[in-house]
């Protein structure tokens, strides 16, 4: 009988299961390979390193994706010097294969699943590879027994993730799923059987447990008519664990939208994940690709809240064309619809994607995806424009009304904003104009489109600020948007001097904005009542940072108990630099929503300030 091959799967360490490994672990499994996983925490390889040394693995298989790249190929070439095969998939690999490379003795592009299993039987050899057949072998089954062993901490979470099908009908210029439809011709929506679903959702009851079941594919329940009623009703009676899904607003709408949510409900799901992006219209429309208008938004959003189940909402802070005033327009947004969390992030300029071509076209970003970090949380790269907004939307909106025809035919083969390029005529000054798509004769010996606008980008120092002020947003956006007046509050403190972001400035600010709006008294209530369930006599007798800025806690579930947790954390550092004590505390108050609002995963109590 011949040696069992070896089969090292790598991924970042993540508090979420790698979803994407489990099914690759299935597959390994399944043809019989001795598998093991290491998962790397804080780019630290040394694990990894170790166990190649005493495992001496047959292949290692590494899942990159952009923004973790760079520090990924120095890990591929060390494991390759000692003398182990590697193989390179995952979404950087997809666009970026050439580069991959130099880094890997196989690279899978696009979907992986029937290449890794040809690798691993040795039916094809070292190279770039692309199955041109979209998921021509069905999911293999995940296995989850070999993670959660070596990683309790994912074993003992209350709640799995789960995928039930792929694949994506819309454009949005930040994603990459339009590059991956052209790679395929086209859109394809591949669903999973709904008897693959439930007995990997009876598996995960009966062996793991579960409180929640995250689905975590782009666009769940996709068919309303009849793979969802199926699964609704198997779900229901064969698993019965509650679940949260993700859709698109568009999907919520007319007679259709109403017969999807009610079978989501049915079925047992307690919430959804959605994204918004943007509370400007033109960014939605014309640069993020979401052609939505706030009236679709919100009648969306209400009927979801209406058939009692959570909200959470996401967004993109600091995209090409964007300022100060369009990202607290998205706060605004969500302060009006009152989602359980309102989730942000700050745009990462991928290359391979639309924001990416434009943000490098238009003079926004001049890098190489180097610059990029991995969990879109990081102070923006970018170079921004207080003025483009305004300048650019009368010039993209008149293309629009000038080639409706077009417009309605061609959406997004090429975008108006495709049609335009920019150069620079001057430091921080960027003239744009109709693309030139003429031959060179053409253009050397004709005159060239005429300038339509002129973009006057931000200095160095002002740029900064933007920056600055969007990191501070983003940090602080969750509690905002869950504030009476977010936005006006929020533009108070960010619009602040530097050194005065502080935590106790903050909740200086929060006082004299509920004075302002009317609601001094309650929030002097609010307080009291915080004191009380803490068991203080008085402000005075708060732990420091609670009596520092009470108002921060009232708005979330069980505050007083929310309030100690954050205490104890010391996940506000008040020896910080100024701007940077909220880093730690975006992510508790998250996790916080998480749990107890959002998924209810754990009991608690209303917020006092409700």
């Amino acid at each position: 009988m011949g040696r069992k091959v070896k089969v090292l799967l790598v991924a970042r360490y993540y508090i979420i299961e790698p979803l994407g490994l489990l099914h690759l672990i299935g597959l390994a499994v399944s043809l019989g390979c001795e598998v093991d996983v290491e998962l790397v925490p804080n780019n630290d390889f040394t694990g990894l390193y170790k166990r190649v040394e005493e495992w001496k693995p047959d292949f290692v298989g590494f899942q990159i994706w952009t923004g973790w790249h760079l520090q990924t190929f120095v890990a591929c070439d060390r494991v390759r010097g000692m003398g182990t095969q590697v193989v390179i998939g995952g979404p950087h690999v997809t666009y970026f294969a050439g580069e991959c490379a130099k880094h890997a003795d196989y690279v899978v592009r696009g979907d992986g699943f029937r290449n890794f299993r040809r690798i691993l039987q040795g039916e094809i050899g070292p190279g770039v590879h692309f199955d041109t057949e979209q998921l021509a072998e069905k999911f293999p089954m995940p296995n989850r027994g070999i993670v959660y062993e070596k990683y309790p901490v994912l074993r003992d979470s209350p709640i799995r993730s789960m995928i039930t099908s792929v694949g994506c009908p819309f454009t949005c210029s930040y994603c990459y799923a339009p590059e991956w439809n052209k790679m395929y011709g086209g859109f394809h929506h591949t669903q999973r059987a709904v008897d693959d679903i439930i007995r990997e959702g009876v598996e995960i009851r009966d062996s793991w447990g579960a409180d929640m079941v995250y689905l975590q594919d782009d666009i769940f329940g996709f068919d309303y008519k009849v793979w969802l009623p199926e699964f609704a009703r198997r779900w229901k009676d064969d698993v019965g664990i509650p679940f949260h899904c993700q859709i698109r607003l568009e999907l919520t709408r007319f007679s259709a939208g109403d017969e999807r949510l009610d079978s989501f409900v049915a079925a047992g799901c307690t919430g959804i994940t959605l994204a918004i992006e943007s509370g400007d219209a033109f960014l939605r429309e014309h640069v993020l690709h979401r052609e939505m208008t706030d009236e679709l938004i919100l009648e969306g959003c209400a009927k979801i809240r209406s058939r009692g189940m959570t909200l959470r909402s996401e967004q993109i802070l600091a995209v090409p064309f964007s300022n100060l005033e369009t990202d607290l327009s998205t706060l605004d947004l969500n302060n009006r619809i009152g989602p359980e969390m309102a989730w942000t992030s700050i745009l990462a300029p991928y290359g391979g994607t639309e924001m990416g071509d434009v943000a490098k076209a238009f003079g926004y970003y001049k890098g190489e995806n180097d610059d990029l970090h991995e969990l879109f949380f990081d102070r923006s790269v970018m170079r921004h424009s207080r003025t483009a907004n305004k300048v650019i939307e009368p010039v993209v909106r008149a293309m629009v009304e000038a080639n409706k025809a077009l417009e309605r035919s061609k959406r997004h083969k090429k975008s108006p904003l495709q049609r335009l390029e920019a150069r620079e005529v001057a430091p921080f000054v960027m003239e744009v104009s109709v693309r030139d798509e003429r031959d060179e004769f053409s253009r050397a010996r004709l005159p060239g489109p005429k300038p339509l606008c002129t973009i006057e980008f931000m200095d160095d120092e002002e740029n900064d600020r933007y920056a600055d002020q969007i990191v501070i947003l983003q940090r602080l956006f969750m509690w905002f948007s869950l504030v009476p007046g977010a936005r006006d509050l929020a533009e108070k403190y960010v619009t602040l001097p530097r050194e005065e972001w502080t935590w106790v400035r903050l909740g200086q600010v929060a006082k004299e904005h509920f004075d302002t709006i009317g609601k001094g008294e309650e929030a002097r209530r609010w307080v009291q009542e915080l004191t009380e369930a803490l068991g203080c006599r008085s402000r005075d007798e708060l732990p420091n940072v609670v009596r520092e800025n009470p108002y921060y806690f009232v708005f979330f579930p069980s505050s007083a108990e929310f309030a100690e947790r954050v205490a104890e954390s010391g996940a506000v550092h008040a020896n910080a630099e100024p701007g940077r004590q909220f880093d730690e505390l975006g992510g508790v108050a998250r996790r916080w929503l998480f749990a107890r609002s959002l998924y209810k995963v754990e009991s608690a109590t209303q917020p006092i300030a409700r």
